[in-house]
């Protein structure tokens, strides 16, 4: 038997809630434009499949008995929650909807700070940015393109090499002060560092640099690059990163380079999608518009 089976129609729902919350069968009838006797039956129904009385009748008033007015409060936080997954179907059907997904580091330091040029160029696409770190979606899926490490092999996909970023040390500008002017190898031998689980790299840049630095993994710790940016422009300590995810951070001036180095990023940044997706007009052109802001940058 489906579990959904014992659940009360949705129409009794809507009828209990407005004559609930407006105190009247004939108020509720008028908002929703159906008769008074359609409200009553729509009640009725609901009590004889809860097996108790919501309403206390009254003469011509109604009041909410104690079970009522606990329903109330399941009945309207159930009808909140589909209203609101309604509205979010708008979305969908936009003529110029494009659904990008992305790491959050990257949306929030590099493509949010372009929306305004995007804005400019092209006024009828608007993205709908969804931020992850599952960069391969099946086709069925509704995201239109993906920012990501990795290429897609499959059959019916592309892949674009967008750009091969390095990691370098960046700080807030008090920190930098700070730190002795001299070469990249003895620079941050004393710095307070920070990571993050996906970048954690120090080890490989402080060998890099000929650093003799022997204690790198001290200092705080982040599973999400954003929060680890932040840090940095707290004055927390020094990050690696990418120009490219600090971009915002860099243009404003709250982060600046702590060493000249910069060691290559492992991970690639590409730009996928399925094939079907570039038939949509608004999906080619961000894909476009993607592709020459990374060219820009080279």
């Amino acid at each position: 038997m489906s579990t959904y089976r014992s659940l009360p129609p949705l129409s009794t729902l809507i009828g209990f809630e407005a004559a609930a919350r407006l105190g009247s069968f004939s108020r509720a009838a008028e908002e929703l434009n159906i008769t008074q006797s359609a409200i009553s039956h729509q009640v009725r129904v609901l009590e004889d499949q809860l097996g108790q009385p919501l309403f206390r009748r009254i003469g011509r008033r109604i009041e909410l008995v104690d079970a009522g007015q606990d329903f109330l409060i399941t009945a309207q936080t159930a009808l909140e929650e589909l209203r609101h997954g309604v509205r979010r179907l708008n979305a969908y059907s936009k003529p110029g909807s494009v659904i990008i997904m992305m790491p959050a580091a990257l949306a929030t330091g590099w493509f949010l700070p372009r929306l305004a040029g995007l804005r400019a160029l092209h006024p009828w696409i608007d993205p709908w940015t969804h931020t992850g770190d599952d960069i391969h979606v099946q086709e069925e899926a509704e995201i239109d393109i993906v920012l990501g490490p990795e290429s897609w092999s499959d059959p019916g996909a592309q892949s674009l090499l967008l750009a091969r970023d390095s990691l370098v040390p960046f700080c807030a500008p008090g920190l930098a002060a700070s730190l002795p002017d001299l070469p990249d190898r003895d620079r941050l031998d004393r710095a307070p560092l920070l990571h993050d689980e996906t970048l954690n790299d120090w080890q490989s840049w402080f060998a890099k640099v000929g650093s003799a630095r022997a204690e790198f993994a001290q200092g705080f710790n982040f599973s999400d690059t954003g929060q680890m940016l932040q840090a940095a422009i707290l004055g927390h300590g020094v990050c690696l990163a990418t120009a490219r995810q600090a971009d915002q951070a860099l243009q404003e001036g709250r982060l600046v380079p702590a060493a000249s180095t910069g060691l290559t990023r492992p991970e690639p940044l590409y730009m996928s999608c399925w094939t079907r997706n570039l038939s949509r007009p608004p999906v080619a052109a961000l894909w476009d518009w993607l592709k020459a802001e990374c060219a820009s940058e080279v």
